[in-house]
């Protein structure tokens, strides 16, 4: 439809009279626009409430794993020669560590030399290498070949050695290294090339894995609380349970292997922020914002209220577990007069010295017994946004969105719709107006017009 416009020259604002109409009559469009607004406010306050959840859960599990309560560290008393990282297996103990060689890679320099990278090492021959008892496949010369091209062509082969060029400051060699370290990595270089226009590429004579090398292979050698070891390489897993050792030099040094309780503590933290932040979402809520007087869209909200309830009972109520400690509080953590936790440093590391084993039946459980956040675990889980009843209730706001978005559209069809037939009712009126102006005004002057 054309635009619709008013004549101006009957001294009344048709536009402005369809706008108040429109504006009267668009108190339900607006109600529902608001109503939209809040419901879309609810869903991302219920997303954020949502998070804190998921946040909860991921720390929970951590504090359920079993590792938890066997994690160790381990401390070298000379660097130099060795370090231990330890495993969730480690036996608490002080370990003697004696290093007599270290685990070395074959190096093997040709014996002789060349100007540049470019240079003809070989125009014939062939060159393989045997390892550990098995051979490469040759590497057959037929043209004239470069020292450059020929390191290419080895370490094409991917085999168990690799090729390298090195400036002595004399001459450029090639230089064959064992891929890995240990004796069974030595090789031998089965060398045949041949140059007929200049010196051909050699090693020592007679060279073998053991001999005519710039270093041999070997095994690292080593005691452990006097017990007799040997790797291929400078890391072993195998001396003692549940570490791993790094050798770094010859000599002596103690591994002294200890619990490490910390991560427990960490978590513990960690979760407390986590609840006391969702504690303090859910009280700001409940403030009156000073520039609109309106609480917050969680405000006396039955799922905020659940949840909070919910991990308050968990939290607060004694764990039928079989140990010394029944409450959370026996170990540190208590509620504060504001309902935020705390953590008591002192009452903690006292409970976790005396009797370690107890605080883990208080946060885990055994056998069929859930301990503290075993059940916090399932309250969470009943609560979160994946399966639970945020995820129910946000499910429940997308179909009430959904809803709400066609009848604020079909009001809105209702209103364009009635604007158009407003503008063409007082369109018409404009008309007729300007025309009865025109007929009086073509009366009044033939009524003051002089008869002869």
């Amino acid at each position: 439809m054309a635009a619709v416009s008013f004549s101006g020259l009957n001294g009344i604002d048709f536009g402005a009279i369809i706008d108040a109409t429109i504006n009267a009559e668009s108190i339900p469009l607006n109600m529902l626009k608001q109503r939209q607004t809040d419901i879309q406010s609810r869903d991302s306050a219920l997303s954020t409430l949502s998070a804190g959840i998921s946040t909860m859960e991921t720390q929970v599990t951590a504090l359920m794993a079993g590792s938890l309560f066997t994690n160790a560290t381990a401390n070298s008393s000379n660097t130099g020669v060795g370090s231990a990282t330890a495993g969730s297996d480690a036996i608490s103990g002080t370990y003697s560590l004696h290093v007599d060689k270290l685990a070395k890679a074959q190096v093997t320099a040709s014996t002789t030399g060349f100007s540049a990278t470019d240079a003809i090492v070989a125009d014939g021959g062939s060159l393989s290498f045997t390892i550990n008892g098995t051979t490469t496949i040759s590497i057959d010369i037929t043209a004239g070949t470069s020292l450059l091209s020929l390191r290419n062509l080895i370490n094409a082969q991917n085999s168990g050695v690799v090729a390298s060029i090195v400036n002595t400051g004399a001459s450029k060699k090639l230089v064959i290294s064992s891929r890995e370290s240990g004796a069974t990595n030595g090789f031998t270089i089965n060398n045949t090339l041949t140059n007929s226009t200049g010196t051909a590429l050699a090693f020592a004579v007679g060279q073998s894995a053991t001999t005519g090398n710039s270093q041999n292979a070997q095994d690292s050698v080593f005691t452990v609380n006097g017990i007799d070891f040997t790797s291929a390489t400078n890391m072993t897993t195998d001396a003692i349970p549940g570490l791993s050792i790094q050798l770094s030099g010859i000599g002596d040094t103690e591994i002294a292997v200890a619990p490490d309780n910390s991560t427990i503590e960490t978590t513990l933290k960690s979760f407390i922020t986590t609840y006391n932040q969702l504690r303090q979402f859910a009280s700001l809520q409940n403030n009156v914002n000073s520039s609109t007087g309106v609480r917050g869209p969680l405000a006396n909200d039955s799922v905020l209220r659940q949840t909070l309830g919910d991990l308050r009972d968990v939290l607060l109520t004694a764990n039928a577990n079989g140990g010394k400690y029944k409450y959370l509080s026996d170990i540190g953590i208590s509620v504060d007069q504001t309902g935020n936790l705390q953590f008591d440093e002192k009452a903690y590391t006292d409970a976790i010295t005396d009797n370690l084993a107890d605080v883990q039946l208080l946060l885990q459980g055994s056998g069929s017994v859930q301990g503290v956040f075993g059940a916090l675990k399932n309250k969470l889980q009943s609560l979160d946004g994946t399966a639970g009843l945020i995820k129910s209730s946000r499910d429940s706001i997308s179909t009430t969105l959904t809803g709400v978005a066609s009848q604020i559209a079909a009001a809105q069809a209702r209103l364009d719709l009635r604007r158009k037939q407003l503008q063409q009712q007082f369109a018409a009126a404009d008309e007729a107006i300007s025309k009865l102006n025109a007929m009086t005004g073509q009366l009044s002057q033939l009524g003051s017009s002089k008869l002869f």
